[in-house]
């Protein structure tokens, strides 16, 4: 009868533990270089608490840049970073330990906008083009629509202005005769402040891996499970964006602030 007790009591605290364990939440800081309709799966996958679901307790930051969160992902202040790719190539060209664990957009989702004066790519020369940082996603979207509408990057001022709000301003002022915007930004400049679309990089197909979830090769290592199932949440975020309509325009328009 003892052993029969002491059997069951070691039996419930075995369920109580494994049951503590499955509902055990981590605490992670996770990151996203800009605000673009990409970043959409991270934010409604928190606000959905998606991420719960997987044992995250997220805590979300959204910063200005690709290059602050970089930055940030180096220093350990957060955990996951969902930005431009290139960026992590950069970093460990500088000795960091960045690694890509999957894909978000494999092309520039930019289109390239001049004002209104500027109706040609060849009437950029000597002009100011403005990105957000150096090293970010717009910088290399910069040299690649130049090169593809046949002008010489050199022949370009190329100056750093900070995100789509930022650079907006600028180009409606004249501060800037051209950059670079993702969606709604550029349907705005162009609807809104009659600029001149000079290069759409989507429909041109140019190949880039303009969103990706990065970590630092030293956390995944260590964490492969728990990286694995943050990007089941990511998947299961995408699935929430693309099937339910309201909920993905609420979340760009919050985030956005458009």
């Amino acid at each position: 009868m003892i052993r029969r007790a002491f059997l069951i009591s070691a039996i419930s605290f075995s369920l109580f533990a494994c049951g503590n364990s499955l509902h055990a939440v981590e605490k992670i800081r996770v990151g996203s270089g800009g605000f673009t309709p990409l970043h959409s799966i991270i934010w409604a996958a928190d606000q959905q608490s998606i991420f719960k679901k997987y044992g995250f307790d997220v805590e979300y930051l959204a910063l200005n840049s690709g290059t602050l969160g970089v930055q940030t992902l180096l220093a350990n202040e957060i955990q996951f970073l969902f930005s431009t790719g290139a960026l992590a190539i950069t970093a460990n060209l500088q000795g960091g330990d960045i690694t890509m664990v999957t894909g978000g957009f494999n092309m520039f989702a930019f289109k390239f906008i001049a004002r209104p004066e500027i109706r040609s790519a060849e009437e950029l020369r000597g002009k100011r083009v403005s990105i957000s940082q150096f090293g970010s996603a717009t910088d290399f979207a910069v040299q690649a629509s130049l090169e593809k509408l046949g002008v010489d990057p050199k022949q370009v001022t190329v100056i750093q202005l900070g995100g789509n709000p930022n650079r907006l301003s600028a180009l409606t002022e004249g501060s800037t005769e051209a950059t670079l915007f993702s969606e709604p930004f550029a349907t705005m400049a162009i609807k809104k402040y009659r600029m001149n679309l000079l290069l759409d990089m989507a429909e041109a197909g140019m190949a880039f891996p303009q969103s990706a979830l990065m970590v630092k090769r030293s956390y995944l290592e260590i964490n492969r499970e728990k990286v694995a199932s943050f990007v089941k949440a990511l998947i299961e975020g995408l699935y929430l964006v693309k099937k339910d309509k309201a909920l993905a325009i609420q979340v760009m328009k919050k985030f956005t602030r458009c």
